[in-house]
Order: structure tokens, then sequence, then C-alpha cells
């Protein structure tokens, strides 16, 4: 019984996955997105060049079997060296960018960064109106986790600094480029996977540019995927330290960023089918750890602000009001924000129970007349996903590119170009690399998904499913795809490797005829 569960839920990752990923592969195929840097924040679509995305691949595939036959030339310390030394060019030239790109031009932070970095500056400086009703931390009290740990930074540095936090996502840009590479070689992706990796990770702009963006998304990533990798390290060697490693990492992903709730769901399944297989009990208490650290942690912030200002927690706005504004069309786009989380916030005056009344009915009028419309509804999820998973650059020149409000970049530098002539080419070039690791991705969910391996390698692949069915109910942003992206990389890397193999095996059978 047991091991016909484990078989099912072998089943269900590599259908489901591979379905995702299929219509992903075709959506890139032949379809793009895009926001013009300085204009509204209203996507664009083109028909893409499938020639040259199908000549992508096919270079990924060629070099991949390059590699292979390379791997076999080299001794097994030779190829250690290579890949390692690669690994820590791949790192400083990510880093170098993120750097180069922060320094460029005085990007100052707006909007959501502000609010973050602004608020814990004045909970430093002992003024709260932040958690008064109508501030920012009363309408979001979940960005709280993050405002925190920014606070503690200013106990270092002086308060409305935000170049630290800069560094510090270049910083986390670079490690996630080391943790990518040694996730490779913990699933045995061998020589020729590690290298193709590195040089698509360094390929991937928007993890770069992304570096200016004083919020939790590249840290969040990287801290998912140090969990991760102390997950693997725990598969193979057993000890309680890569446990504790895990339960640490994942908890302070979930303070800088809560949306990396998918990937705690994500663990939950597999470390409950590896229960299921394995009987073991250690990893499924430091999961269960890994859930409540984060709950317990959040409950202490709240209580801690609420004693430092004498304001009580605020609830938010409720969940049915963001999944009732996920199912409306706008200017903007299908299920993107339009501003009607904060029109019900105001229009309910701050009432939690009116908000989730008024939610509640908004939501029941969409799906009443999606049933009676199916192919508006079709029509309308179609837009929602292209509008986000085909936008290769994940709004990264788009946020970070505005430097309106601060000194701009040099006449003539290729810095005052990425927001120009040159955001064609960077597009271009990003459209492929995406349009390649989505069929890498595929080739993971057809080829990799096997039980032999185990349940545990199967965390991102898990997350970036949970991650496509939770971007068709919640707010639509491309800016929300990006981790699940950067998930993908180590993936598809294999998957290349694991067809090279494939196709290599054959041709020799075929030659042995």
């Amino acid at each position: 019984m047991y091991k016909k569960a484990v078989k099912i839920s072998f089943g269900i990752v590599r259908i489901a996955g591979a379905a995702v990923m299929l219509l992903l592969v075709i959506c890139t195929l032949v379809n793009t997105c895009y926001m013009l840097p300085g204009g509204e924040e209203v996507s664009f679509y083109e028909w893409d060049n499938w020639a040259l995305n199908l000549l992508a691949a096919a270079f990924c595939g060629a070099f991949t079997g390059g590699l292979l036959w390379l791997e076999g030339r080299f001794e097994d310390r030779g190829r250690r060296v290579v890949s390692a030394g690669i690994a820590l060019l791949a790192a400083l030239w990510v880093f170098s960018v993120s750097l180069w790109w922060i320094f460029s031009a005085e990007r100052l932070p707006v909007g959501d960064q502000a609010f973050i970095y602004g608020g814990a500056s004045y909970f430093r400086r002992g003024e709260y109106s932040f958690l008064e009703k109508g501030g920012y931390c009363h309408i979001y009290p979940y960005q709280l986790g993050l405002t925190f740990l920014v606070e503690l930074l200013y106990h270092v540095v002086e308060p409305f600094q935000y170049r630290p936090l800069q560094v510090a996502n270049g910083l986390a840009a670079a490690g996630i480029v080391l943790i990518g590479h040694r996730l490779v070689k913990e699933w045995d992706g061998g020589f020729c996977a590690e290298v193709l990796y590195c040089l698509a990770i360094s390929l991937c702009f928007p993890l770069c540019f992304y570096a200016p963006w004083v919020y939790g998304d590249i840290l969040g990533v990287f801290f998912v995927a140090l969990g991760g990798l102390f997950l693997c390290r725990y598969e193979k060697k057993g000890k309680a330290g890569c446990l504790a490693g895990m339960v640490l990492a994942m908890a302070m992903a979930q303070l800088v960023r809560q949306t990396t709730t998918i990937v705690y769901v994500a663990l939950a399944l597999v470390v409950l089918v590896h229960f299921i297989r394995k009987r073991d009990r250690r990893l499924l208490a430091a999961a269960a750890i890994s859930v409540v650290l984060p709950l317990a942690l959040f409950a202490g912030i709240y209580r801690m602000y609420e004693a430092r200002s004498g304001e009580e927690r605020s609830k938010g706005i409720p969940t049915v009001v963001t999944l009732a504004m996920g199912m409306q069309e706008s200017r903007q786009g299908c299920g993107w924000d339009n501003n009607y989380q904060k029109d019900v916030y105001n229009a309910c005056v701050f009432d939690y129970g009116k908000m989730q009344e008024m939610g509640a009915g908004e939501l029941r009028e969409r799906l009443v007349y999606f049933g009676e419309n199916p192919m508006y509804a079709l029509e309308f999820y179609g837009k929602k996903i292209l509008s986000q998973w085909s936008g290769p650059l994940y709004q990264s020149v788009f946020f970070t590119a505005d430097y309106s409000q601060g000194a701009p970049p040099r006449e003539g530098t290729l810095a005052e170009d990425v927001s120009g002539p040159a955001f064609w080419l960077i597009l271009e070039l990003c459209d492929r690399v995406q349009f390649a690791v989505y069929l890498g991705m595929l080739l993971w969910f057809l080829l990799g998904v096997r039980e032999e391996k185990g349940i545990l390698r199967q965390l991102f692949a898990v997350a970036v499913i949970g991650g496509f069915c939770f971007s068709l109910l919640w707010e639509a942003k491309t800016r929300y795809i990006l981790p699940y992206y950067l998930f993908m990389f180590p993936c598809a890397a294999i998957g290349y490797r694991d067809l090279c193999e494939k196709i290599g095996m054959k041709i020799k059978y075929l030659k042995g005829l």
C-alpha cells in the first residue's frame, strides 16, 4: 500500500509538472510579454520568433552534448577544479553586474520598498504611524517580518540608508548562483550539467537587475535555495546539523518574503512522501518545526511592535479580497493590481468583517460570470498566464530602470541605454534564455522525476507546480514568478544532460545492431 502511494505521488508530480511546463513552453515559443521602462504597469504582447527560440534550445542541447564528450576526456579531479572555477566566475560576474546596476544611477526606492526601509527607520526612531489605521503596516501587517530585519540592520548603519540593502541583494544573487551549482552537484548532474547551469544563470539578467530592489525577492530566493541545499545534504549525510540549517534558512525566507508559503507547502508534501517511504521521523519533525517557527517568530514580532507602539495588531486585508481582485479585468491586465484591495479597505473603514463580506460578494459574482461565459474565462486566464509567465525580464528593468527621482546615469553609458535602445537587445537575449530554461524544466519532469532518485530533490519542482497554480488565483505580477524561474535553472541543466545521455545511448544501441 505504501509503495503504491509513493508511486502515485511520483506520477502526479511528473504528469502535473510536465503538463504545466508543456503549456509554458508552447506559450513562450510563440509569444512574449514585456513592460516598457518608465511607463505604466501594463503588459505588451507580441508574437515571438519561434525559430530563434528553437535555435536557442538546439544550442543548449548541442552544447550539453559537447560537454558530455569533453567530460570523458577529463580526470575526475580536473572536472571538479574546472567546474568550481566556472561557478566562481559565474558568481563574480553576477555580483559585478549587480553592483554595476546598483551604482550606475541613483535609483531611489519607491512604493513598497520605500515603506519597508522607511518604516524600519521610523520604528528605529520611536515613530509608529505606519502601524496606525490607514498606515502601511496596518494594511499589510505581514510586511513586519522584513521591516523588523531591516530595523535590526539600522542598529549597525544609520536609518534611511538603502545602499547596504542593495549590496546585500547583490551578494545574495551571487550566493544563489553558487547554491544552484552545488545543487546540480548534489543531484549528480555531472560536469556538463554544472557548466551548463553556470552559463545559463550568468545570462539571467533579471537576477542582477533586481539588486537595487529594496525588498525581499532576492533574499527570499537565496534562503529558500539554501534550505533546499541543506535538505539535499541531509538526504546524503543524514546529519542533524543539516536539518537545523534547513529550519533556520526556511524561517528566514518566510520572514523576508511571505510568498515562500508555496515552498512550505511543497516541503510538507515531499517530506510526507519521504516519510511514507523511509519512516524518517527526524526529518518529519524538522519540517514541522520549519512551519511552526516562522509562525512563532511573526507572533513575537507582532507582540513586540504592539508593546512598543501601543497599537493593536491589524489583521490586514482579508485573503478573499485579493482573490477577488485576481479575477477582475482592468487596464493593468487580467488579475493585476487595480487598487481594489485599498478601495475595499477604505470603503469598509478598516472593518475586517465588512471587507470579508465585500470581497466574498465580488468573488461570487465573478465565479458566476465565468460560469456563464466559459470562453471569456478561458481568454481571461490565458492572458493572466501569458502576462506573468511569458515576460522574460520579470519586470526587472521596468521596476529598477526608473531613476526619475534621483541622479540619472551618465549620458551615453550602457546604464542609460538599458532603459532605451539596449532594452530590446536584453529582452531578446532573456527571451531565448527563458524558452530554453522552460524546455529544460519540461525535460526534468519527463526524465528526472524517478523513484530511485528520491522525492526530496523534487522540492523546487513541486514548488514550480504550486507557484503556477497560485499565480492563477492570486494578484498577477510577473515579478512574483521570478523565484520559480530561478528554481528551474538547476533542474533544467540536468534535464538537458538527461536528454543527451538518452540520445547517446540510443545512438550506441543503433550502432550495435
